[in-house]
This record gives structure tokens, C-alpha cells and sequence, in this order.
């Protein structure tokens, strides 16, 4: 499920939590939905697994996931609702980088036409959920 771009210079651990966010927020990870275990995701995606263990311990330390001993970890039942309340956070943030592209002489068309570009990709279902299958 995880696609991973080596060439990025965003760390692997930090795609993990990323795309995990988005996959919360989309609903193909729904609350109390089990995570794969570190080693299937480190072999999946060819990284280390202390890489995974990294993304996975942040991922609970933000209480987006929750661990049963013996069992694994799986999505918080409240995970959507905190992202969506970080996200609600940045909204001021986007008033003010508003601001600055005005301040810069950049068209109110092409900051609207980037954040539909933005819906737009969110938009387009994943192979995984155009299949059904669940591929963490």
C-alpha cells in the first residue's frame, strides 16, 4: 500500500506517518483497522524495519494508533477526528502564505486552481480501494 520515493528527500519514516495520514483520512484505514506488522511493511517497501518501528512509534505518540500487546497496532477510533483537527489548525496558516502570494503578485486564480489540484488528487482512488483489498 505504501509507495515510497526514494529520490524525494523526504525520509522513508516520514512518508510512512504521511501516507498513513492519508490513507486515516480517506477512510481506507478505518478506526480499530489493523496495521501490518512492521517487518511485512519493512519488506514490502525494502526499508529497515527500525525505519517502520520509527514511523509506527510516531504514529502512536500522536495517538493516531494504539498498540494491544500480542496483537499489533491498530487506528485509533478518534484518528480522523484528530487529524482533521490538526488540519482545521492550518487553516490560519493558509490565510497568511494567502497573504504573502498576494503580497508577491501571484493571481488569486493560481492559488484557487492549486488547491484544486489538491481536492483533485485526493480524489483519485488508490488501487487499493478501487480493489477492496487492504495492502498494509
Amino acid at each position: 500500500m505504501y509507495m515510497i520515493d526514494n529520490m524525494s528527500g523526504v525520509p522513508v519514516y516520514e512518508q510512512i506517518v504521511q501516507q498513513t495520514e492519508r490513507f486515516i483520512l480517506a477512510g481506507i484505514l478505518p478506526p480499530d483497522a489493523p496495521m501490518s506488522s512492521v517487518r511485512s511493511v519493512a519488506a514490502e517497501i525494502s526499508a529497515n524495519p527500525n525505519t517502520v518501528q520509527k514511523a509506527y512509534t510516531q504514529l502512536l505518540g500522536r495517538g493516531l494508533l494504539y498498540a494491544v500487546p500480542g496483537k499489533g497496532s491498530f487506528v485509533s477510533p478518534d484518528a480522523r477526528e484528530k487529524l482533521r483537527g490538526e488540519l482545521q489548525k492550518e487553516l490560519s496558516n493558509i490565510e497568511s502564505m494567502a497573504a504573502q502570494f498576494a503580497g508577491a503578485g501571484i493571481p488569486k486564480q493560481e492559488i484557487l486552481d492549486a488547491v484544486e489540484r489538491g481536492y483533485s488528487a485526493l480524489s483519485q482512488p488508490t488501487e487499493s480501494s478501487k480493489t477492496g483489498k487492504d495492502e498494509t
